[in-house]
């Protein structure tokens, strides 16, 4: 059965993604054209601005692409495991396996290297910025409700920290390249919040 029109252009959008991604991952945000792109994705330039009205406008959407759903689906796997600190090691783990996939690391950083010149890619970044900090002000808020936090335990600040130090991998991730100690890198974030932030399991 053909596809719908709406099905059909989902497919193609997706295509499209997926060629931009490994186009901008080659050849990085500068050196990559709109005929590159269409040269990866198997789909003509025509059809690239039919759905994307930029280059730009495309790399956004791949640097920013899925992040509140794939908390969301976190946020519930999350939720049965009652250590706190086991919970927060899952949660960073999940971070990671975002981080070392192709949409993760290689285009954020070519983000944070293109934002001082690009409004727009400063706009996207900020975007991934809220969601990670809302994610991370969600984690801490439960955490208080399950009793491993104080009451007055100042969530903001705590998921802003939180954030930096997960962006932060971004930096071990590309210098240390297939050398990275995942696990290390993760332990010490974990680490760095429990001491920050008093994280223990609530009394039985």
């Amino acid at each position: 059965m053909p596809k719908r029109p709406a099905e059909h252009a989902e497919v193609m959008r997706e295509r499209i993604l997926e060629g931009g991604r490994r186009a901008f991952i080659a050849g990085g945000f500068r050196g990559t054209s709109v005929p590159s792109i269409a040269a990866e994705a198997g789909v003509s330039v025509g059809l690239i601005y039919r759905y994307f009205p930029s280059k730009e406008e495309l790399f956004l959407e791949l640097c920013i692409s899925g992040t509140p759903a794939e908390l969301e689906e976190l946020a519930e796997n999350l939720a049965p495991i009652d250590d706190p600190v086991e919970r927060l090691t899952v949660a960073i783990d999940s971070y990671f396996d975002a981080l070392l996939q192709a949409i993760g690391a290689p285009l954020v950083l070519q983000a944070l290297a293109a934002a001082p010149a690009d409004e727009r890619i400063r706009q996207a970044l900020r975007r991934r910025g809220d969601d990670l900090r809302g994610f991370s002000a969600a984690f801490v808020q439960d955490a208080i409700v399950r009793g491993e936090l104080p009451a007055d335990a100042d969530v903001d600040e705590i998921a802003a920290a939180t954030t930096m130090l997960l962006d932060g991998a971004l930096v071990a991730v590309a210098e240390q390249g297939e050398a990275l100690d995942r696990d290390e890198v993760r332990d010490r974030v974990v680490r760095t919040v429990v001491a920050a932030s008093g994280l223990h399991a609530a009394a039985r």
